[in-house]
Order: C-alpha cells, then structure tokens, then sequence
C-alpha cells in the first residue's frame, strides 16, 4: 500500500515538472516573438516616416516604394535557409532532377520572365486593342475591294494603284501619330505625378499636332487633286485605266485631312496609354463604310465606294475630335489658348523628331520600292511571286505593329523617370517580339512552302514562291526584332540615329540589289537582300543600345559607360534635392 501510495507521489511531481518546464518555453517562446514584433513595427513605422520626409522634399526613387516590405520578408529567412540545407543534402546524397523536368522547369521559367509582372499586363492591355485599331485602314480597304469586284475588272484593277498611292501617303505622315504619342506619353505622367502644367502642355502639344496634320493633309489634297493622272501613271497604271482610277482618287483625296487627323489622335489617346477608344472610333468607322459601300456601289459603281470611304473616315475624325475635347486633350472652342501661335521652341521641338521620322519612312520605302523595280527588270513571272511573297510579308507585320505601339508609349513615358523600369519593359517587349516573329515566320514559311496556289495559279510562279520560303522564314523573325527595336530606340528619343541608320541600309541595299540584278540571281536574289537588310538593321541597333556610349543607356554592356551614366543620374538627383 505504501509503495502504491509513493509511486502515485513521484508520477505527480513529475508531471508537475514537465508542466512548468512547458510554460518557461512558452513565455520564452512568446517574449522572442513579442521583441522580434516590436523590431519590425519599429523598422516599419521609421520606414513610412522616410517615405513621407522624402515625398514632401520631392525627393525619394522608386526603391522606395518597396522598402517598406523588406521586413515582411525576414519572417520567412529562417525557413528559406531550412529549404537551403535540405537541397544541399539531397545534392550531396545523390538526388537529382532528371533531364526532362529541367528542361520544363527552365521553360516555365521563361514564360514567367515575358509573362509575369506589372509591364507586361501594361503591354497587353495596350497592345491588344491597339491591334484592332491598326487593322482599321486595311480593313476599309478589303471592304472597297470585296464591294468593287462584283462590279468589273476594270474597276477592281483601277482599284488597285489608288490603295497603293494612299497607302504610300499614310506611311509616309506615320510620323505624325509617333511623335504625338511621345510627347503625350511624357507630359502625362508628370500630369499623374501632380505638376500643373503638364495639362497644358498635352493640350499644346496635341493642337499644334493637329495644325501639322491637317496641313499637311490639305497639300495632299491639292496634289492629288492636280496631279491625279500623272501620280497614277508614275505608278504604271495603263492609261486604259486612268478614266476609271482618277476619280476614285479624287474624291477619296478628300479624306486625306480627316484620316492625318485621326492618326494624330490615335496617338495621342496611345500616348495617355488608351488604345481602346481608337479600337472603337476606328470600328465605328468601318460599319459606316460597309453600310456606304452597300448602299452607293451598286449605284455609283468605284466613284460611290469612294464616297463611302470618304464619308467613313470624316466621321472617324469627328468622333476622335469629340473624345479629345471631352478629355481636355485641347483647348476649348473660343479658348485664348487657341490665339496663342506655337513658339519657335514648340515647333523645333515637333520637327526635331518628325524631320528625321520622315525621311526614315523615305528611305524604307525606297529600300522595298528597289526591290520591286528590280524584280520588275528580272520578268514577269519574278515580279508576280515577289509580288506574293511581299504582300504575305507585309500582312503577317501588323501582328507586330502593336509592340512597336507600346514601345514608342512605354519607353517615351518611362526613360527619362524610371531607367530601370524601361529598361525591364524594353526586354519585355524584345522577347514578346521574338515570339511573336517565331509565329509569323512560321505562318509565311507554310503559306510560301505549301499555300502558294491560293494566290496564283502559275505553276512556275508557284515555285519561284516556294523556293524563298526558307528566306521568309528568318527575315519575318528578324524583321519583327528589328520594328520593336527601332520602337525602343524612338521612345528613348534617337530618332537621329535611326535616320542615319537607315540612310545607310538605303545605300548597302542599293549596291546588293544592283548586283542581283546585273548577274540575274532572281527571286533568291532579292530575298537574300531582304534577309541581309533585316540582319544589318539588327546588328546596327544592338550595337547601338550594347556596345556605343553616344546611344541611349538601355543595354550597355561597357561598365565605364554605365558607370559613368549613373553617376550623372546621381548628380541629376543630388541637384533636384
């Protein structure tokens, strides 16, 4: 009974114990967290006082922002050094990953780095809708096309030399949308940023803007109008087919002002980063001229589908001049605003950029106009499969069209601000780039190697188209590199760079193709220059923003340049503060 009696004694004081022992570990336990608590919060709360001092000095950087979470990271170092360990131990026991799960990780991962963050949803929500807006023009001119071929040959042919002269003209004023873009882009973050005056200089920017355009829409019209027989013989329309070809232009001259508008407008809406009002004015626009094309071409054969144009592309520019006055996008009618003529400053400033735009759009357009002469002087058939072969070229471009678009918006608001944001949205937006042209490639390699009959039915042409599908292949995944590159170059503000760059593709290409045409190297032959211009477009370009120190800073390697770059950022911020 006794020994019971001590054996139930000695069971208590040990639980007893045990219990005390367990309650000293909890107290220790909670008075770790409890102090590791109090760091943080105090850690925290002089964190948020900083941010608050430098704001109101106008001081602080981006890295600010994200100071304040550094804390909440630490809670997990301890467990992250576990993770550490246990890796190590598996490395050295023998494990590891097989080849296949690698290769699917670091693909995963690669998708992660385009597809992941803040930029690329910036790039989408831009990009996407922009496309549409993009297709509007050649949209208008499928819907003339399919409404004119239930009339006649005649004027389905006489069709054919008005698209090519408005398309020249439209390429040519593209300058216009890009340079409202960037200087909208850069005034209106500063208006988000609270300076006062960046409303007003988006307002004076888009007016003097649209005095540009429609000047220069206006000279169009009236050389159009004068000249409209010559300017279609100039682009080797037979002079059967002028009586039926020049009234279409005429009338459609009209619509030159309107349409330079629109793009001044398109680009200043991209510029606040807003593609899908352009997406839908621009839809708007072709319902109204189907519903032209429908209701005058059956009456008024070419002549009315003119008119539905016309009438399509006037409404667009209202309806873009509507959504700029509600938006404060310019000044008010009646507004002394527009009394005040632009300064000689302004209008440097606007031609400074739009001068060196403008002759690259006329030295890229003279590069492809050689190589159609030059498969002109090499027959008939030659011209017809460069004739196809170019047509699926320039199609499957409007995929890349829209990351030219962000870039141009993206790099113009950022450069300048946040170096190290642009830079990750420039990489984003090259290796978006390289995607998409991996597709497109893919798609002129099939039509070109196994579609060619949907455009001809010649067989010989049909393997003249075949035998450069290899060509297309790369220049298309080139090409795509290339257009979001000079993108890049344009928003970083090196619009003289690219126009000396593309003085010199100009030149190289005038001696290749001069060559292929005296030895007769045909169809291979011109599209081995194509391929070789696209290359020497890449290899200038990332030389330019890599190796030179005159470019803009976006991905120098040379570390004496860089070095000396950030200094000068350096000493830019130490002066604002």
């Amino acid at each position: 009974m006794m020994m019971m009696m001590l054996k139930k004694k000695r069971k208590q004081v040990l639980l007893s114990s045990k219990s005390k022992k367990d309650g000293d570990d909890a107290r220790t336990t909670t008075k770790l967290f409890s102090s590791k608590g109090k760091g943080e919060g105090a850690r925290r709360e002089r964190t948020i006082a900083n941010y608050y001092d430098r704001s109101s000095r106008g001081g602080f950087r981006p890295e600010d922002f994200s100071s304040a979470d550094d804390g909440d990271e630490k809670f997990a170092d301890d467990d992250e050094e576990e993770r550490r360990r246990r890796r190590r131990r598996r490395r050295k026991s023998g494990e590891s990953a097989s080849s296949s799960s690698s290769s699917s990780k670091l693909a995963e991962f690669s998708m992660k780095i385009v597809l992941d963050g803040e930029e690329t949803k910036e790039i989408f929500n831009l990009a996407v809708p922009a496309l549409g807006a993009l297709l509007a023009d050649p949209l208008m001119s499928l819907i003339d096309t399919m409404f004119v071929g239930r009339i006649g040959v005649n004027e389905l042919t006489a069709l054919g030399p008005n698209a090519a002269i408005f398309q020249v003209i439209f390429q040519l004023f593209s300058f216009l949308s890009i340079t409202t873009t960037g200087m909208v882009a850069r005034h209106y973050v500063r208006f988000n940023e609270g300076c006062e005056i960046a409303e007003y200089k988006i307002r004076r920017s888009v007016s003097i803007s649209l005095f540009f355009s429609v000047a220069f829409g206006m000279v169009s019209l009236i050389v159009l109008n004068c000249f409209a027989s010559e300017i279609l013989r100039l682009v080797g329309t037979p002079e059967s087919l002028l009586a039926t070809a020049a009234p279409y232009l005429r009338i459609r001259a009209f619509a030159t002002p309107f349409v330079l508008a629109s793009y001044c407008a398109q680009g200043a809406f991209i510029g606040k980063l807003d593609s899908k009002t352009p997406l839908r004015i621009f839809a708007f626009a072709a319902v109204l001229n189907v519903i032209g094309d429908f209701l005058l071409v059956p009456l008024y054969g070419l002549r009315g589908a003119a008119f539905a144009t016309l009438f399509a592309q006037c409404a667009s520019a209202l309806s873009f001049s509507s959504q700029l006055f509600r938006q404060r996008m310019v000044p008010k009618l009646g507004s002394p605003e527009w009394k005040t003529p632009p300064t000689a400053m302004e209008i440097q400033r606007i031609t400074k950029v739009s001068s060196a735009l403008f002759f690259s759009s006329i030295c890229r357009m003279g590069v492809y106009t050689m190589m159609t002469t030059t498969a002109l002087h090499l027959g008939n058939a030659v011209m017809a499969a460069h004739q196809i072969a170019l047509n699926v070229f320039w199609s499957l471009t409007y995929f890349v069209d829209p990351l030219f678009v962000a870039s141009t918006s993206f790099i113009a608001r950022d450069f300048e601000r946040d170096a190290e944001k642009a830079k990750n949205i420039a990489k984003k937006l090259l290796l978006l780039s390289f995607a998409v042209g991996v597709f497109i490639s893919i798609v002129a390699f099939v039509v070109a190697a196994f579609a060619s009959a949907a455009f001809t039915a010649d067989f010989y042409v049909q393997s003249l188209v075949r035998s450069v599908s290899l060509y297309m292949l790369v220049s298309q995944c080139v090409s795509a590199v290339v257009f979001v590159s000079e993108g890049i170059l344009i928003g970083a503000g090196d619009a003289r760079y690219l126009l000396r760059a593309h003085v010199l593709n100009f030149l190289a290409l005038a001696v290749v193709l001069r060559v292929v045409r005296h030895f007769s190297l045909g169809l291979r032959g011109i599209w081995f220059a194509v391929l070789t211009n696209q290359i020497f477009r890449l290899v200038q370009h990332a030389n330019r923003t890599m190796v030179e120190g005159n470019g803009p800073d976006i991905f120098l390697l040379h570390s004496g340049a860089a070095g000396a770059s950030a200094e000068g950022g350096e000493s830019e911020v130490k002066e604002e503060e």
